[in-house]
């Protein structure tokens, strides 16, 4: 799995380039695009969610935070 891209950067989990995530949504002709954190690599043109932001975004710092407290709390034992 590829480390954290700096903010507004992604890394497409297809062809594995780094890019500028603003502006790429996929299509904004879409009546869910308001608020959608779907974007496209412009390199291969793979649509995937955007890591840092949604329910994915949130799950994933959710399990950090968890890991990141067990870890702690192993070695503190």
């Amino acid at each position: 799995m590829a480390a954290p891209s700096p903010l507004g950067f992604e890394h497409c989990p297809l062809c594995g380039i780094d890019f500028d995530a603003s502006g790429l949504g996929c299509r904004p002709s879409c009546p869910m695009a308001t608020g959608c954190h779907v974007v496209c690599c412009p390199g291969c043109g793979y649509s995937f969610p955007q890591e840092s932001a949604g329910l994915a975004g949130r799950l994933k710092r959710f399990l950090e935070e968890r890991r990141r407290a067990a870890a702690e709390k192993g070695s503190t034992t």
